[in-house]
């Protein structure tokens, strides 16, 4: 398949190695003649994405994910503009082979699908479908986080520094950090981990790591009065207090991909 409407979505990122490589990339694509329309990161709000067949990312990681929030089932090219300074690891490409991307757009490329979290708060499906993690606790975390956690048969009350739930993607990032094991990106499953539980006489808890499989849930109701969250990707936070729940499945809808041959 040859991409006929392409959205350059570059990062605003303002080292020399960045600036330099954009305009160098610019110059490749119109030299080829690709259609594409190019916009910054933080003006992707409100943008109708239904006309393009093919979202490029150009930055790091962040920006890779915080473009993969918008899309539902389009496919995605990242490429990183910086090595020097970003780990890109969600990109395909860099300064080194970016040529590829010719390639890519003219129909010559792989899909990999990274699973991704449907995210439902207080009954409703929110808009974006977290890449890597997501985080159920306070926004300032040496607070407490206090919820009650189900997950299949289990029911716990816990204060603990808040719970991570990973996909693949993310299980090399934070969850590997906070003590959790990584596992690959296309596996249907996605793992929970409670991070520094607080065990006392009235607290005991058990249900402190698992694997959440497809069509399974977990879910969370705050006890926290106020200051609590939940944060997908470490990019887009929702308020999080008593009376709230979350419930959290892989989505319905992975994020494809583009890979070279």
């Amino acid at each position: 398949m040859k991409f006929k409407k392409i959205l350059f979505v570059y990062s605003e990122k303002e080292s020399l190695n960045h600036v330099n490589f954009y305009l160098k990339i610019q110059d490749y694509f119109n030299e080829k003649g690709f259609d594409i329309n190019y916009i910054s990161v933080g003006n992707l709000s409100n943008l109708d994405f239904s006309i393009y067949d093919l979202v490029i990312s150009f930055g790091g990681g962040g920006t890779f994910i915080r473009v993969s929030h918008y899309l539902k089932d389009l496919p995605i090219l990242g490429i990183n503009s910086d090595s020097e300074t970003s780990e890109g690891g969600l990109c395909s490409l860099d300064e080194e082979n970016f040529e590829d991307s010719g390639k890519i757009l003219e129909g010559k490329y792989k899909s990999i699908f990274r699973n991704r979290i449907d995210i439902f708060l207080n009954g409703k499906l929110i808009l974006e479908r977290a890449l890597n993690e997501v985080y159920v606790g306070t926004k300032n975390q040496f607070h407490t986080s206090r919820y009650v956690i189900n997950f299949k048969e289990g029911k716990e009350e816990h204060r603990s520094s808040g719970a991570l739930i990973s996909t693949g993607s993310g299980s090399n990032v934070w969850y590997k950090s906070a003590g959790g094991k990584s596992f690959g990106f296309n596996e249907n499953k996605l793992k929970f981990l409670v991070r520094e539980p607080f065990v006392s006489r009235l607290f005991e808890p058990k249900l402190l790591e698992g694997e959440i499989l497809k069509e399974e849930t977990i879910s969370f109701d705050s006890k926290r009065c106020y200051g609590g969250i939940i944060a997908l990707d470490s990019n887009v936070t929702y308020n999080f207090n008593e009376g709230d729940k979350v419930k959290l499945k892989i989505s319905d809808f992975p994020l494809e991909v583009l890979e070279k041959i």
